[in-house]
């Protein structure tokens, strides 16, 4: 079937936009008025205990981590897996949003559709969804940008520093910071589905007594690959520290990105219902495993790669801004002090239409929805390092609180043909010859038929006729956090324990539609966490883990009362390898399991229109490999393989013994990089990567979605640099090639992968 790809519609530029191609024309000049005057010298970089980026790494190797113990800590001394994706590996690697960055971490894989959801994280560890992505150690709200994050740390395991810590880890950002030297990058490229795009990134040492600066600025726009995708997206951020005094650092960071288009991937893949005789009785007609045989639901075998079911009237907005404040003092060497503030506020606007379930027959009504989510997130952190030396034990002690809050508008309004009230308020909306798609079928798909053409109600229409199905106002919800924990070593510092304790406490209230304020609900838990390092030799270090977590689950309105809280355990035992064979091979490997116990689980059922809810206890347990290999000086391999079985163990329901949303059962990565240092080639550098994911990959949370799952998938990506050894300024070519096969997989809940993409570039330092 010949599709045809539309062209992006005439958008007018967002404020966001308008800021970042400011920043874009403005940020060079300001860099090239710099440059005409002596630079300052080169300062030295002092260990920041509380950050990580001035730490040197080597191209996709980090040594120190932040997100373990909450201070700056070498990566073999934190009795836990962590993995670190540098900001070089991000530069290689990544083709498209940030939540592709985490593609070759062999334990994270994406669970639900990134762009158009601002509640919840996209992402599953070790079989665990994870319910948040942190930015700079707290909850950093949704949509965060990539060029605003120097590096990514990935903790295994949950963590009593970091109050709602899910029991299989933490996704930690970690934002940039200015640097000690005079400098600006400039970088355009362009590529597959008319992709364009620049980026800025200036850095201004000092532009006071003290006071460094540094300036970023964005903007991408791109027709996506689906018979009608557009979007845009842009981003501008300043970031400046000031060394105050003596042991004194201001750091204020102040961001906004926005996004818009058209939610292509909203229900871009729906589902199809084939009758299956799975207890093979000679009948459809049973409930095997939680599965009706007569509406067993599975991936499409029909829809062809490009489908959305949207249209022209279909669109989506996402605005967010982002204002950290950091205080950091130091009194000697045996107290240090940081004191940080944070507030993130997104909004995401939607219309769409969905198609969800083909029925047997071949057909499946629409869904017309509109919504708009208004999140406002804040917090307030303080956390006080301490060295103390009592005898022989050398103690780290953090001792911190931290106070989050946040506020939730929800409005979403829908309108289903297949309700007599919603479909007489449809009716009521095609007048002047407007004729709504209300039902679609396969021979359609099949014959070609236009649908993006077709009419819809408009956002305003939807909202004055339709009905609205959020039973909130607004909610809001509180955590306060008090922590305490002692890194201390023994032994000649060949034997490092790590002992913490976590209060946690969690209010939340919510306002119904008519304005009444419900009850108030307060769950409290004591977390704590006990791990060991046992230093072999400077290359071997042996390492476990054990630690629990907790989080309290909504409303139950069936019993009138709330679910029970969600508890888990963890404990995770391994070796660690730092310089092994000659400074050739580091990396980690570590056991694991995990237990999670009252999981409430709900997902959306079309035929009843309303959440299936089950409630299961879960286990995740197997291997976690990741090895960096050097083979030569210009040569670099990472590698990462988990091994994970991971599924409930106990249920009321027939969900028993179902693998957990997202988690693979046997996922392989790797990347690799070759620098050519001399000869004719010298300036050139090659790399790529492959993913391989076995299946079953469940991709629904509920019994009656078990059928839903990816069989496995090959993925390959390519890049290339090549510094151009003629130019005034050190300017670099590269090229991008993601999915390199064309391999066509879902990655997660009917959002499939993206085809081949080629994206050139051209970078620029001065």
């Amino acid at each position: 079937m010949k599709l045809t790809r539309l062209p992006n519609p005439t958008r007018s530029p967002s404020a966001t936009s308008r800021f970042a191609f400011a920043l874009l024309l403005v940020a060079p000049a300001a860099a090239q008025t710099r440059s005409q005057a002596a630079p300052p010298a080169e300062t030295a970089v002092v260990m920041d205990p509380f950050d990580v980026t001035s730490v040197q790494t080597d191209r996709y190797q980090a040594s120190n981590t932040i997100s373990g113990t909450a201070m700056n800590t070498l990566l073999k001394d934190v009795p836990m897996t962590i993995n670190v994706i540098t900001s070089e590996f991000l530069n290689d690697a990544i083709v498209g949003d940030l939540e592709r960055a985490l593609d070759f971490n062999s334990s994270v894989t994406q669970t639900t559709r990134g762009e158009i959801s601002n509640q919840n994280a996209m992402f599953s560890l070790r079989g665990f969804r994870n319910r948040n992505i942190l930015l700079d150690g707290v909850m950093g709200g949704d949509f965060i940008p990539r060029y605003l994050i120097d590096r990514i740390e990935v903790v295994k395991g949950p963590n009593t520093l970091y109050g709602q810590s899910d029991p299989g880890g933490l996704i930690n950002m970690i934002t940039k910071r200015p640097r000690g030297r005079d400098q600006t990058h400039l970088t355009a490229r362009f590529g597959s589905n008319e992709t364009i795009g620049g980026d800025v990134d200036v850095n201004l040492a000092e532009v006071g007594p003290g006071v460094g600066l540094r300036l970023l600025g964005s903007y991408e726009s791109s027709d996506g690959f689906r018979w009608l995708d557009d979007r845009t997206s842009s981003f501008g951020a300043a970031i400046a520290e000031w060394k105050a005094g003596k042991g004194t650092r201001v750091r204020v960071l102040a961001s906004v990105n926005a996004k818009d288009g058209n939610p292509s991937n909203r229900s871009a893949l729906p589902f199809v219902i084939r009758p299956t005789d799975l207890n093979g009785d000679g009948d459809t007609l049973d409930n095997v495993g939680g599965v009706v045989e007569s509406t067993a639901r599975y991936n499409p075998d029909f829809i062809p790669w490009e489908f959305t079911s949207q249209t022209r009237k279909s669109e989506f907005e996402q605005d967010a801004s982002y204002l950290q404040f950091n205080l950091q003092q130091s009194f000697g060497e045996s107290v240090d002090v940081q004191y940080a503030f944070m507030r993130s506020a997104q909004e995401n606007d939607v219309t769409f239409r969905a198609y969800n379930t083909f029925n047997a027959a071949g057909s499946v009504a629409a869904l017309y929805q509109s919504t708009n989510d208004k999140n406002i997130e804040s917090a307030h952190t303080l956390n006080t390092l301490l060295r103390v030396t009592t005898g022989p034990i050398k103690h780290h002690v953090i001792v911190g609180a931290r106070n989050t809050r946040s506020k939730r508008t929800p409005e979403y309004f829908q309108l289903r043909p297949g309700t007599a009230a919603e479909r007489a308020a449809l009716n009521a909306l095609e007048v002047g010859g407007r004729v709504f798609r209300h039902t679609l079928t396969k021979s359609d798909i099949l014959s070609g038929t236009q649908i993006w053409n077709d009419d819809a109600p408009t956002r305003p229409e939807i909202r004055a006729a339709a009905f609205r199905f959020h039973g909130n106002l607004r909610s809001y919800e509180q955590v306060e956090t008090y922590f305490v924990s002692d890194s201390f070593t023994l032994l000649e510092d060949r034997l490092r324990i790590l002992a913490g304790l976590r209060s946690f406490e969690v209010s939340g209230w919510s306002f119904a539609l008519n304005g009444t304020r419900g009850a108030t609900r307060v769950s409290r838990d004591i977390s704590h966490q006990v791990g060991i390092n046992y230093t072999l030799s400077p290359a071997v270090v042996l390492f476990a883990n054990q630690a629990t977590s907790f989080d309290p689950n909504g409303f139950d309105a069936l019993s009138n009362d709330y679910f029970p809280a969600e508890e888990s355990d963890a404990i995770e035992a391994g070796i660690k390898l730092d310089g092994l064979w000659r400074g050739r091979l580091s990396g980690s490997i570590s056991w694991f399991r995990i237990d999670k116990v009252n999981v409430v689980r709900s997902d959306y059922d079309p035929f009843l229109f309303r959440n299936t809810t089950e409630i299961t206890d879960d286990r995740g347990e197997g291997i976690d490999l990741e090895l960096f290999v050097n083979l030569t000086p210009g040569w670099q391999t990472t590698v990462g393989y988990t091994h994970l079985n991971a599924r409930t163990v106990r249920t009321k329901t027939q969900a028993l013994g179902m693998r957990l949303e997202g988690a693979a059962p046997d996922r392989l990565t790797y990347f690799t990089t070759y620098s050519f240092g001399k000869g004719s080639l010298e300036g050139l550098r090659l790399g790529g990567g492959g993913i391989r994911a076995w299946g079953p990959i469940q991709q629904f949370g509920t019994s009656d979605s078990r059928l839903i799952a990816e069989d496995g998938y090959v993925q390959y990506n390519l890049f290339a640099r090549y510094a151009l050894p003629r130019f005034k300024r050190p300017t670099t070519v590269g090229v991008n090639v993601s999915n390199l096969t064309d391999e066509f997989f879902i990655r997660a809940r009917g959002n499939s992968s993206t085809p081949r993409e080629i994206i050139a570039s051209i970078h620029t330092k001065f």
